[in-house]
């Protein structure tokens, strides 16, 4: 058998985009469009992956910018988590503290992170109390056995073990903080990176050999990829699809406007340096 090996770098957006169409393949995602429900937790990733099933870009919560931990600008009604059953698509914002109680293990939540660590480990970072409904929510998935498979790029990769951090980190101790004071809670489920994206689009063998970047390849992964040449030319030729076409932030346009002092959410939030004039 012929082996072929091959490298190859991705950008934070294409990374996203890699990793959306691997959870869109993945079984677990399959068998729950078959006989479950499926959470969608709103981010910029998870987004990209109802943009890619429905056409369904999903409100913006939280988010980092070069100004810091950041909101939107403006309040929206508009959908940030989805439950999807049977094909049906309904916004589930006020409810997803009952709806994640009423899920189970042939349900699916598909959650995004702002931090993952070299055990697999995945946290949200929260910026409200408790991490809102939905953070609160978290605690249901866990405990019911619900599947989850958490979306994150290599760039969230972290060093220390996130499990110990989370008891460290309180967004109410903080004196000060570019944007909102942030927690983090820990998340249940399946880590799906670039490199476990590659592994569920071809049967190769994937690992990382750098980062960095400079412009708009900032946060940029370097992937090897070794295997049969049938696999690693299926792998060449999902990533020259990929890499011809832009890929901008995916979202509801309006929800990727970040806040500024005086925005809706400024009460909700602690120690932001730029609400206080201290910037």
């Amino acid at each position: 058998m012929v082996k072929k090996r091959i490298q190859f770098t991705l950008t934070v957006e294409q990374a996203k985009e890699l990793i959306v169409i691997a959870v869109s393949k993945h079984s677990v995602f399959k068998q729950a469009v078959k006989a479950g429900k499926i959470l969608f937790k709103g981010g910029t990733t998870v987004s990209r992956l109802t943009e890619l099933l429905y056409d369904y870009p999903l409100r913006i919560s939280g988010r980092i910018t070069a100004r810091g931990t950041t909101a939107a600008a403006k309040k929206s009604n508009l959908p940030h988590s989805i439950l999807v059953e049977k094909g049906n698509i309904v916004s589930v914002d006020p409810e997803i503290l009952t709806i994640s109680q009423t899920l189970g293990p042939d349900d699916l939540v598909i959650c995004g992170a702002n931090a993952i660590d070299a055990r697999g480990q995945a946290a949200l970072m929260a910026g409200s109390s408790g991490g809102g409904k939905a953070g609160r929510s978290i605690v249901y998935w866990r405990n019911r056995n619900v599947n989850c498979l958490i979306t994150a790029g290599l760039e969230k990769l972290i060093p220390g073990n996130l499990r110990q951090l989370t008891d460290q980190i309180n967004r109410e101790n903080i004196d000060l903080a570019w944007g909102m004071a942030v927690g983090l809670i820990l998340l249940p489920g399946h880590l799906i990176t670039e490199l476990e994206a590659v592994k569920l689009l071809a049967e190769v063998n994937c690992y990382a050999i750098g980062a960095g970047g400079i412009g708009s390849a900032a946060g940029s992964s370097v992937l090897e990829a070794y295997g049969d040449k049938k696999e690693i030319d299926k792998l060449i030729n999902i990533l020259k699809n990929l890499k011809s076409h832009s890929n901008q932030p995916a979202g509801l346009p309006d929800s990727l406007v970040e806040c500024r002092p005086g925005s809706p959410d400024c009460a909700d939030h602690l120690s932001c340096g730029y609400l206080k004039n201290r910037f």
